[in-house]
């Protein structure tokens, strides 16, 4: 193993039982560039990779994200006020969920078997088609009821198909048109 100073980064080289040259920025310290390079390669070779224009541009782009991604420090404070709202979140869906359900299971011909309200990371809702469980997520009462009311909709929706295929966002369309205007505004921060 052998470091070098390449521009405004530092170069750790070793070399491996590998078929090609491997990278990766240490997740630790940004400024160093770990490089596995098969035992044929010599070390001058592998530093002259850098040199590429597709690695060269795999660089700039890992640069401009560093420059527009939160620190830790602000993903933390992001999660504790989360918390701290969670339970507001909680009286604002509790507050507007039972009307929304009852608007809308007529409208759409179906009956949801039970609503609960889970902290949940990956969706906004879920439904289980079989028993007719819908979920909804915690953190979809830091936006607005009209966000709201789309989820709701969104997880009935499944209880007449239970894909995303053509049929559902066509009965999206005919009863929730503005459903694409409220799915952007979830992927946006509230």
């Amino acid at each position: 193993m052998k470091q070098f100073l390449w521009h405004q980064y530092r170069v750790q080289i070793t070399k491996k039982n590998v078929k090609r040259t491997n990278m990766r920025i240490h997740q630790d310290d940004p400024t160093l560039i770990l490089m596995s390079i098969p035992y044929g390669m010599s070390y001058d070779a592998g530093l002259h990779t850098l040199e590429q224009p597709r690695i060269r541009q795999w660089l700039k782009n890992y640069e401009q994200r560093q420059i527009t991604m939160p620190t830790t420090e602000d993903r933390l404070e992001k999660e504790r006020q989360k918390r701290l709202h969670a339970e507001e979140y909680r009286q604002k869906l509790l507050a507007v969920i039972p009307g929304m359900f009852r608007k809308w299971e007529p409208i759409l011909g179906v009956q949801s078997a039970k609503v609960t309200i889970r902290p949940t990371r990956s969706q906004w809702g879920s439904c289980n088609t079989r028993n007719g469980n819908i979920s909804i997520s915690l953190w979809l009462g830091a936006y607005s009821e009209e966000c709201i009311e789309y989820v709701v909709v969104h997880e009935l929706t499944h209880l007449l198909e239970r894909g995303h295929n053509a049929r559902f966002y066509g009965l999206l369309d005919q009863h929730y048109p503005d459903w694409k205007t409220c799915r952007e505004r979830l992927k946006q921060d509230p």
